[in-house]
């Protein structure tokens, strides 16, 4: 019989990413849908039923909705974020991503000083989150990334998290635009997925500028990729397959979304992204006309120059 893993959040452990996410319940008709599915070859068969390895697994949630009883099930417990309340301003920074720094460099800023008008004197840390992020114990990052956010509360000692969202949420009477109804569906990002607050969030947001949200099929926790982390695991092709598959489900044209990669993947697939911290600053999201290959070169460029990065 194989070894059985542990796969309760109090399993995470310290130095490792968190991406102990999905386990095939014993609820498993044996179909083998997940199986054939998968686009990593994370499910195989089991002693008794299927089963994820989470070392390869890349949390697109795919098995999530192919399976036809539900057996394939998200990992119970919410990953926390730090109270608002809890967060010491002395240790307090911002981390934009390099993503939305490469490809929207000026908003960082714009991002950072509407946290010095109305939560306190944040500091800045363009650290990358695959690199230490050179903070002493009891540090908290705000995190725009949802990417980010996972690594550094998981994969270093001391750092605590919490999305920018949730920050702007608890802002009493913050100004924000009025979009007067504007209609869209949302896509929650993968590395939120397990973060139900940040949904919560992100959805009181954009129901205080007044926008309509029609919630697609798979959505919150029950989100799945966009596409864009099957990225070096398939072809191409098969990622925009999926690219468009994903784009096809939501019910409206515009879609909101909090991820460059989304912003991409949504632009590909035919929908007219909404970049949440655009609408933030009341901005027009740009489509992304890159290609894949374009896309993934120019980020991880931007992050190998950004190695020696500094916070300040």
């Amino acid at each position: 019989m194989n070894k059985k893993t542990d796969l309760s959040v109090d399993a995470i452990k310290i130095g490792i990413e968190d991406k102990l996410y999905y386990i095939i319940a014993d609820s498993c008709i044996g179909c083998g849908k997940c199986e054939g599915e998968c686009p990593v070859g994370a499910i195989t068969m089991g002693a008794e039923k299927r089963e994820i390895d989470p070392s390869i697994c890349i949390d697109c949630g795919t098995c999530s909705v192919v399976c036809p009883v539900g057996a394939a099930e998200p990992v119970l417990g919410e990953r926390d974020s730090i109270p608002i309340q809890a967060i010491d301003p002395d240790k307090c920074y911002f981390n934009p991503g390099c993503a939305l720094s490469l490809y929207k460099p000026e908003v960082p800023e714009m991002m950072l000083n509407l946290l010095h008008e109305h939560f306190g004197q944040v500091k800045l840390h363009n650290i990358c989150c695959r690199n230490d992020p050179q903070l002493e114990a009891g540090s908290v990052i705000i995190n725009n990334c949802a990417g980010c956010d996972r690594r550094f509360r998981s994969l270093y000692n001391g750092i605590r998290t919490v999305s920018y969202w949730e920050v702007l949420d608890s802002i009493p009477d913050l100004k924000l635009p009025d979009y007067g109804g504007m209609t869209v569906s949302i896509h929650d990002s993968c590395g939120y997925r397990h973060r139900p607050q940040v949904h919560r969030a992100i959805r009181s947001l954009l129901q205080k500028m007044h926008i309509k949200i029609v919630e697609a099929e798979f959505s919150g926790t029950s989100s799945v990729c966009c596409g864009d982390n099957f990225y070096g695991a398939v072809p191409n092709e098969e990622v925009e397959r999926r690219i468009q598959m994903r784009a096809d489900q939501f019910p409206c044209q515009d879609v909101v979304v909090y991820c460059i990669g989304c912003v991409r993947s949504m632009t590909a697939g035919g929908k007219t992204p909404r970049y949440l911290p655009d609408l933030l600053f009341d901005r027009h999201a740009e489509p992304m006309p890159d290609t894949l290959d374009e896309y993934h070169s120019k980020l991880m460029g931007y992050i190998r120059s950004h190695e020696g990065a500094r916070s300040h």
